[in-house]
């Protein structure tokens, strides 16, 4: 998706910030009050920041509700959907409003504004080209181009000083409060031809250039600078800051304006030229009769100056009494400003969504009775479905067949809205494809209300959508000036002329509507299309040397364009190949002069030498021997029951795993072989060997009343099953196999699977128990627990997701990048791989106010987002796979949620096969670590998107990926010769150590090593001897460093016990044996049990005391 790039800001106040999470969610008891029957009960209160229901006593809760409350709710039930959303509205015009203090404050300052500008000093007549008057230093806000022009110019101090705008009506929204006031230039200053090549403009610029001067000198003022109305050069205004502690308080605008009816309107008609080709480009007439082009745009920027006052007039006409049109106006501001469509060249202001609600109540579409909630959805919904730039509308009443039609302005302007003149084009500035982008994003926020989904208030108006996260490709023209070679190549001279020579305005259109043709229809031309012949000309002229005659399967010859792309990440990148090709072919913009930003972050999830793909090729084949297996195991014969079904259990076979499997082929020389069991061991003076990790994968058989009914005697038939299931593999298929009592492990063309046999019953079998009076009940056991989740709950979601990576394949990427991201912060240990592929399954289930992310980076930028600002304490975050879940059931889960919140994990995350349990979270994170994700989560989004968006290039994208070593107590740093993963690193060494894999593809007679990896091991043992002292944090994709975080209770003195003196030593305090941690001894061991694998062990002594 492409689109304009809008430089908004976020609505402080208004936009939900990262929730600060409390160290842990359990209370303490406490005492409660006696009973009637004097027993005495341990109530435990709410944890902090946890959301409870309100109690009311009986008499309050059924008390009869009054008038004024009745009228509340019949109000509640016609205008909005629910109390809840008229809460959250009222709540949000609450936070955006003015309050009267900050009023008074601002009516004081533009007094004082006023007096200063009717005391700036006059200036005697002069020729507009002597601008010699001016003091050193002042520069006047205009690119004067050409510089000769007719005319005289003199200061006179403004005629009269108004207040114009949303400030009186009093529908502007914080944080950025700004006042315009226009200042009416007394008439001696102007001429009756100043309409003419730019003399309006610049005296009006030459007017701005002395009032800063003078009001820059005033200490009343804390900044004075220019700035440019819409993007539109020849327009420049004043903003005048209050000094000293209201400086952001207020933002006053001062935009001159001719005397009323100095200009008569019929020059500033559409299809009038008040611009003369002559003076514009230093020629002499051409006197051969050629009209002049018309300079729509230019007429418009004058006629905008004479109605200041008079839209001023109509909009407090049509909105000063209705509050809640009012309202409408301020939440469809905070909509706009959410979505970046208010700023920047092209902007759809919040000006014209303000006339845009007096033309729906002038054709009674909004009733001045509707509350601001109604008025957002019809003003929505009426951009949803009208398209401006095809049927323009007019908020002009009057049959005077002397103003223009409304064909006139559609032929000068992409977007047409006329204001109450008919003269007037309110959307003149506004291009075309922002008004696209806006129609865009009313069908979403339609779509989401029409839902009526319970946090739709929340993506709609408190989410922001930066262009960054909005947009899969962006692109950078720079430098801008190369545009001038694309005007003169494009032959724009007419475009310059209307625009005062701004390339950028002029080059804007052309250039849209360029892209638009190459990438919108690029894939059509490529899928068998028939134009007639004349087309195949024009598609020959368009694509230049890169069309060319090509023969599809039909046998249909056909004009194409080829582009290269190995791989998927490559044809992600496709729209880079078609945009710097169409620029240099037809604008004369080199390749080196547009930044492109859509895969920097690829670079994080591809193998050693796999640069040119992110690995999603590598999965599928992994997944397609997956399949065939499958085959192999429904086709096996000699079983005593068939196999009822198998089903994947790994991330491979959800395209999650962050570097996915390659086909492996051991080098001998590295293992010492075990002919016995036809395995290998690894040689001690050899490097570590390569990481092979197996892919589960779980086999259920049929049932059968022959199977047991005791938990050991099912564990032993099915051992029996593994066994059988290894000797039939071998010997039907000749496949190398190695069974054990829980699994089989098969080697199957480089890739090792394990087969796990699962009979449906076990779970329940574990489940009973066995009274002394000889009754069976079924209870949860952990044993079950993890049964049922291994061999039913892990299935499912491996399949799941699976059909959602074949609807979205952009998930692999999003999910494999949010997990490289965790884990590289050394917190992978604490978050499950079904916990992170759920979080970035969320993404594409649920992307409101967004569409689903079309790019892995896109898509991470969306979950550093999630992460950072989602209410963990408060709300589940709901995965509903396959759509299984109602909105009722939503509903239900979330009321649930909140009564057993106390018992839940402190991350909860549902889906329709888990609603209440999140068993993927139960055995963490705890709330420190994941309040500690959150933070690095909300401190890496800005810094990455600012890289992103940075025209001179991204820099070092790895920057969010390394974590910070600071906060550890100890630091252990590993040998590289003994970590197998060592090359998937974030910063991937330049040289590393051979792990034992033969480069030439072939069979393979011997298992490989499964599961090796020292680093890991070595941490098990670690936090199996020093779990109660300390926490440890690695990153498993080729960490170095082991993190080590002292327990703060770990440095307590304990009471003297001589079975547990492990790691501690006895000291005697205040006459007492007592017993604290010997640290020198404890981090000798951490050095005795890594020997060989342990270089470094650093203590950073200041961050502990014993």
């Amino acid at each position: 998706m492409m689109g304009p790039a809008p430089a908004g800001e976020q609505l402080c106040g208004a936009i939900g910030e990262p929730e600060v999470m409390e160290p842990a969610l359990e209370g303490t008891g406490k005492e409660g009050k006696k009973t009637s029957s004097r027993k005495r009960t341990l109530a435990e209160p709410p944890a902090k920041g946890l959301l409870q229901p309100v109690k009311l006593s009986r008499a309050e809760l059924y008390k009869e509700p009054t008038n004024e409350e009745l009228n509340h709710l019949r109000e509640t039930e016609i205008l909005f959907h629910s109390s809840l959303l008229r809460l959250q509205v009222e709540e949000l015009l609450k936070e955006v409003r003015l309050s009267e203090k900050k009023k008074d404050r601002i009516d004081a300052f533009l007094r004082e504004v006023n007096q200063r500008v009717v005391r700036v000093p006059s200036v005697p007549e002069t020729e507009l080209t002597d601008q010699a008057w001016l003091p050193a230093g002042v520069r006047v806000p205009l690119h004067q181009v050409p510089y000769a022009v007719k005319g005289c110019f003199r200061f006179l101090p403004p005629a009269q000083v108004t207040v114009v705008g949303s400030y009186l009506l009093g529908t502007c929204i914080r944080p950025d409060i700004n006042v315009d006031v226009a200042l009416t230039m007394p008439r001696e200053i102007l001429q009756d031809k100043d309409g003419l090549n730019q003399r309006y403009f610049r005296k009006r610029a030459l007017y701005l250039a002395h009032l800063a001067h003078h009001l820059a000198q005033d200490p009343l003022f804390g900044s004075v600078c220019f700035s440019y109305t819409n993007g539109c050069h020849l327009k420049p205004s004043l903003l005048l800051r209050p000094r000293g502690k209201d400086e952001r308080l207020v933002t006053v605008r001062l935009h001159p304006c001719p005397p009323p009816d100095f200009f008569r309107p019929c020059r500033l008609l559409p299809t009038k030229n008040n611009v003369r080709s002559a003076w514009y480009r230093g020629q002499s007439p051409a006197g051969d009769g050629s009209p002049e082009p018309p300079t729509p745009h230019y007429n418009t920027w004058v006629l905008q100056d004479t109605a200041l006052e008079s839209h001023l007039q109509l909009l407090s006409t049509m909105l000063g009494s209705a509050q809640g049109l009012k309202d409408g106006v301020a939440l469809l501001k905070v909509w706009l400003r959410q979505r970046e469509l208010d700023k920047g060249q092209g902007g759809f202001t919040g000006f014209l969504v303000s006339m845009l609600v007096v033309f729906l109540v002038s054709t009674h579409k909004i009733h001045t009775t509707m509350s601001g909630y109604q008025v957002l959805r019809r003003v929505l919904q009426f951009l949803a479905t009208t398209d401006l730039t095809v049927n323009g509308i007019s908020l002009c009443l009057s049959s005077d067949p002397s103003l223009p039609a409304l064909a006139d302005f559609h032929q000068a302007f992409s977007v047409v809205f006329l204001d109450s003149s008919g003269r007037l084009n309110l959307c003149a500035d506004v291009t075309a494809s922002t008004y696209h982008q806006v129609q865009y994003e009313a069908r979403l926020s339609m779509t989401l209300l029409d839902s009526r989904a319970d946090d739709g208030f929340q993506l709609l108006l408190m989410t922001p959508k930066p262009m960054i996260r909005a947009f899969d490709h962006v692109l950078h023209l720079h430098p801008l000036s190369r545009l001038q070679a694309a005007c003169h190549r494009l032959k724009l001279w007419p475009e310059l002329q209307d625009n005062g020579g701004d390339y950028v305005s002029a080059a804007l259109g052309p250039l849209t509507t360029l892209l638009e043709q190459g990438l919108g229809t690029r894939l059509k031309l490529l899928a068998h299309s028939r134009p007639p012949v004349p087309e195949a000309a024009k598609f020959r002229q368009f694509w230049g040397f890169r069309s060319e005659l090509r023969r599809f399967q039909d046998g249909a010859i056909r004009e194409a364009v080829v582009w290269e792309a190995a791989s998927m990440s490559q044809k992600r990148l496709i729209p880079h190949q078609v945009v710097t090709h169409l620029l240099a072919l037809h604008t004369d913009i080199p390749e080196t002069c547009v930044h492109y930003v859509g895969g920097p972050l690829d670079a994080l999830i591809q193998g050693l030498k796999q640069t040119s793909s992110t690995g999603e090729e590598a999965l599928a084949v992994a997944v397609c021997c997956y399949d065939d297996l499958s085959r192999l195991l429904w086709g096996l014969e000699g079983l005593p029951l068939t196999v009822s079904a198998v089903q994947g259990a790994h991330p491979v076979l959800r395209y999650t795993e962050v570097f996915p499997p390659t086909p492996v082929r051991p080098a001998s020389s590295f293992y010492e072989p075990l002919q016995e069991r036809s395995s290998l061991l690894p040689r001690l003076d050899k490097p570590c060997p390569a990481y092979v990790e197996p892919m589960t994968v779980v086999c259920h058989l049929e049932g059968s009343g022959q199977w047991p009914q005791d938990a050991e005697a099912v564990q032993r038939v099915r051992a029996a099953f593994q066994l059988r299931l290894a000797e039939l593999l071998t010997q039907q298929h000749g496949l190398q196999c190695r069974a054990t009592a829980t699994h089989t492990d098969v080697l199957k063309d480089g890739f090792v699977f394990r087969i796990r046999v699962a009979y449906q019953r076990e779970p329940q079998i574990l489940k009973e128990v066995q009274s002394p009076e000889g009754m069976i009940s079924l209870r949860d056991t952990p044993a079950s627990l993890h049964l049922e989740r291994d061999t039913r709950q892990l299935p499912l979601l491996t399949s799941a997701l699976h059909g959602l990576q074949q609807q979205h394949p952009a998930f692999s990427g999003v999910a494999r990048l949010a997990k490289r991201w965790v884990r590289a912060q050394l917190l992978g240990e604490d978050f499950t791989d079904e916990s992170l592929d759920l979080v970035a399954a969320a993404l594409f289930l649920h992307p409101e106010p967004f569409t689903p992310p079309s790019s892995p980076q896109v898509g991470f930028l969306r979950f550093l987002y999630l992460v950072s600002t989602f209410d963990w304490k408060n709300n589940p975050l709901i995965v509903n796979l396959n759509n299984e879940l109602t909105v009722e059931e939503q509903v239900e889960i979330r009321s649930g949620f909140l009564a057993a919140r106390t018992q839940l994990p402190v991350m909860v995350i549902v889906t329709p096969q888990d609603r209440k349990h999140s068993v993927w979270t139960q055995d963490g994170p705890s709330a420190q670590i994941l309040q500690q994700l959150v933070v690095l989560a909300a401190e890496a989004l800005p810094m990455l998107e600012k890289q992103l968006m940075d025209p001179r290039g991204p820099g070092d994208i790895r920057t969010v990926f390394r974590p910070p070593l600071d906060i550890y107590d100890v630091l252990i740093r590993l040998s590289p010769r003994h970590i197998p993963r060592h090359r998937q690193a974030v910063d991937s060494p330049a040289a590393s150590f051979c792990r034992g894999l033969l480069s030439q593809p072939g069979p393979s007679s011997l298992m490989p090593v499964l599961g090796y990896d020292p680093p890991q091991l070595y941490l098990m043992q670690l936090r199996e001897a020093f779990g109660d002292l300390a926490l440890f944090f690695y990153d498993q994709h080729g960490g170095e460093v082991i993190g080590v975080l002292w327990k703060p209770t770990s440095f307590q003195p304990q009471p003297f016990k001589a079975s547990s003196t492990k790691g501690r030593m006895v000291m005697s305090r205040g006459g007492e044996l007592v017993m604290v941690p010997n640290v020198e001894a404890i981090l000798e061991d951490f050095a005795v049990l890594g020997e060989g694998l342990v270089q470094t062990v650093e203590a950073r002594s200041e961050r502990w005391t014993v």
